[in-house]
């Protein structure tokens, strides 16, 4: 029985010919990352095993990107501090407050490339696999990593899903994730997996919403996610990689999966996942005219330029309703940037929102509190009571148009009808 692209990337890591699923592996990661809020106890924990140093400082990445700033009142400055020391004292990478998220940073930066193995702490790193590489999560196991560089680990069962047709305007493809999201959160079908995605729709997607994808992955039940690595994923890849090492691996012809499912990309309309169930995904019809108090575009499910672009393509000309409070958060440092250059801030501040420094932000609640009642529709990754302030606010998630023309509207909108009054095809 041949191998597939999951099972290659853990053989690689761990030294071996060949591997299967379910079996226990011990691996050198080629990169463990980490953030700022778990960080304090990470360090403490090094510090009552004795750890004075690290087997490749080289291969640890520290990133600070969900307390974006120190505010008053917060032990947060002290993190960032001590993240920093900890980086010169041992030689690890270091990416200070306003980098944006370690999943964006990974990838920017090089870190993540195709045919490498990652270990964090948080699933939704997936989106790594947009050239190939892979995340696993294992929360404070990371410790372990970052001193030894090496781990156990089992491997993932692989799960193709494969896309076929392109999105229609108006349907972006956050809508794609909470569908997956609605049909396989509720079972293990996808439990302990690594999703590869294929088929001719692929190919329609930029890497921004492949990234998308990706991140939003692990919420239908996977563990980790990959992407084919096309023509535009290894041009990608090479340009950031700056002549570092890379392997790029093909599924073998008799290759088999666990799992299998074909979605329509032009089959899907614009979704939103209504609270506090994550699988809780229905037609914008559905919810469309629930007033709202607050619009967000955030968080590493949908805070890339094809985002900004595509809420900015709402915005531009228009002001956000007088009683709903709207953020932007830029997934990145380069991302701002990019976004400044191409006018889209200038967009978002004279409709009314407001532009936040790169990072998590909103996504966890840390800026854009929600009083009693209070409702939002968002980008963002979570929806449970009290992920955004109080317990009694209602957050519901869509894709970046939709929060875009439900901030103009006051009300949860759906953006094929300003489409139409634009005269663009809806």
């Amino acid at each position: 029985m041949g191998q597939t692209i999951t099972q290659k990337i853990v053989a690689r890591a761990a030294g071996l010919e060949r591997v299967e699923p379910g079996q226990y592996v011990n691996v050198s990661p080629d990169y463990t990352c980490c953030q700022d809020i778990s960080w304090p106890a990470r360090k403490r924990i090094m510090e009552e095993a004795g750890v004075e140093r690290l087997a490749r400082p080289d291969r640890l990445v520290m990133v600070v990107d969900h307390t974006t700033s120190a505010g008053m009142g917060t032990v947060y400055h002290r993190n960032h501090g001590e993240m920093r020391r900890f980086a010169e004292a041992t030689g690890a990478n270091y990416y200070g407050p306003g980098s944006g998220l370690r999943h964006q940073v990974l990838v920017e930066e090089g870190f993540a490339r195709p045919g490498l193995l990652v270990f964090t702490d948080e699933p939704n790193i997936a989106s790594i696999g947009v050239v190939g590489a892979m995340n696993l999560a294992i929360s404070t196991e990371v410790v372990v990593t970052s001193v030894l560089n090496e781990n156990w680990m089992m491997v993932p069962r692989p799960v193709r899903i494969t896309l076929t047709g392109a999105l229609s305007p108006g349907a972006s493809i956050r809508d794609l994730a909470q569908i997956l999201i609605r049909d396989y959160a509720q079972t293990d079908i996808l439990s302990q997996a690594c999703v590869q995605y294929d088929g001719p729709g692929v190919a329609t997607l930029s890497l921004d919403e492949r990234q998308s994808l990706l991140a939003c992955t692990y919420h239908a039940g996977a563990d980790t996610a990959l992407m084919p690595v096309d023509a535009s994923a290894l041009s990608y890849a090479r340009a950031r990689a700056g002549g570092r090492d890379f392997e790029l691996f093909a599924d073998d012809p008799d290759a088999a999966f666990d799992h299998e499912a074909v979605y329509d990309l032009s089959a899907i309309e614009p979704m939103v996942t209504v609270p506090p169930e994550l699988f809780g995904a229905v037609g914008v019809g559905a919810v469309s005219g629930r007033r709202i108090d607050q619009a967000a575009i955030a968080s590493c499910a949908s805070a890339r330029m094809d985002d900004l672009r595509e809420a900015a393509s709402i915005l531009r000309g228009r002001r956000v309703a007088p009683h709903v409070t709207m953020y932007v958060t830029p997934a990145s440092r380069e991302i701002y940037a990019e976004a400044g250059r191409e006018g889209l801030l200038s967009i978002f501040a004279e409709a009314g929102a407001t532009v936040l420094a790169p990072g998590c932000t909103t996504c966890w609640g840390y800026e854009g509190y929600l009083n009693d009642g209070e409702v939002s529709v968002s980008t963002h990754q979570m929806n449970y009571n009290g992920r955004n302030g109080s317990r009694t606010a209602s957050v519901y998630l869509a894709g970046p148009a939709l929060v875009a023309a439900s901030a103009v509207a006051g009300c949860i909108t759906d953006p094929r009808d300003l489409l139409a009054i634009e005269g663009r095809a809806a």
